[in-house]
């Protein structure tokens, strides 16, 4: 049985497991001395970063995997969550996380969106990415309408960022 997996959990893992420091840029252009960040160097001249404690380092780029379709419904990612609202007219079907909160109202939404992140990311894939060594930064969407609740969204989204 995967854990389950929710945004503040997912970061914390993933923190521990690359949390690798950055060993400075590959570059052979002595002239680039950076660009000072508040929490990173920038390189122009081979787009890299060095002295981020969330770099890998392989070689300080970004090396990102998208995980989409977890906390904002996208249906060409996450199809299976639309099927329901197959042959539907314009008032029951939904194409998007605002149409799915709208059509199936706060409670079910709620329902099936907890369902949804609990098993749609897990502990075990991001310790695979993590692991893997090609990862070394996540792309998590999220919705603003997950900080402050508005519209079809209020009930809706309860427990996002939990």
């Amino acid at each position: 049985q995967p854990t389950t997996m929710n945004l503040c959990r997912l970061l914390s893992i993933w923190t521990l497991a690359v949390g690798a420091s950055a060993k400075g840029p590959l570059t052979d252009d002595a002239d680039d001395e950076g660009t000072p960040f508040k929490h990173f160097l920038a390189f122009n001249s081979n787009q890299t970063c060095a002295s981020d404690s969330h770099a890998m380092p392989f070689n300080n780029q970004i090396r990102g995997v998208n995980l989409g379709g977890w906390m904002v419904l996208e249906p060409w990612i996450t199809p299976s969550l639309f099927y329901q609202f197959l042959g539907g007219d314009e008032t029951n079907t939904a194409m998007d996380h605002y149409s799915f909160c709208e059509v199936l109202g706060p409670e079910e939404g709620n329902k099936q969106l907890k369902r949804h992140w609990e098993s749609w990311v897990t502990e075990d894939i991001i310790k695979e990415l993590a692991d893997s060594g090609a990862v070394n930064s996540l792309r998590v969407p999220v919705g603003d309408f997950m900080f402050e609740p508005y519209g079809p969204y209020i009930g809706c989204t309860d427990g996002a960022l939990d």
